[in-house]
């Protein structure tokens, strides 16, 4: 996911989809790692969402995310800064994309 990602607000769908990528861009191992996305307000603003992921395809690094009514993921509109955070079974966290971030864009 290297583009923005649009969303209407209130919508569920499409769901968000990422393969993670180490800074040589090969596919990180996800073997039973746990994966959170941040969702934040733009230039350091607060926090929107923090929610677990679903591992796809844990050796290629596929993971997706649902957005979900009941939690209102997705009312606040506006451009979000988006990551991922990787907490691997010796207990370090690793976050992605390693600089930067993806846009998720929530329009009315």
């Amino acid at each position: 996911m290297s583009e923005s990602f649009h969303l209407k607000k209130g919508d569920t769908a499409p769901s968000l989809e990422a393969i993670l990528r180490d800074d040589g861009s090969e596919p990180v191992d996800l073997t039973e790692a746990d994966v959170w996305l941040r969702l934040q307000e733009p230039r350091g603003g607060g926090l929107v969402l923090k929610s677990g992921v679903s591992v796809i395809d844990e050796e290629q690094g596929h993971v997706r995310y649902v957005w979900s009514e009941s939690d209102g993921d997705t009312e606040q509109t506006g451009r979000h800064r988006a990551d991922f955070i990787v907490k691997y079974p010796d207990g370090a966290q690793e976050t992605f994309p390693n600089d930067g971030f993806h846009d998720v864009v929530i329009t009315e």
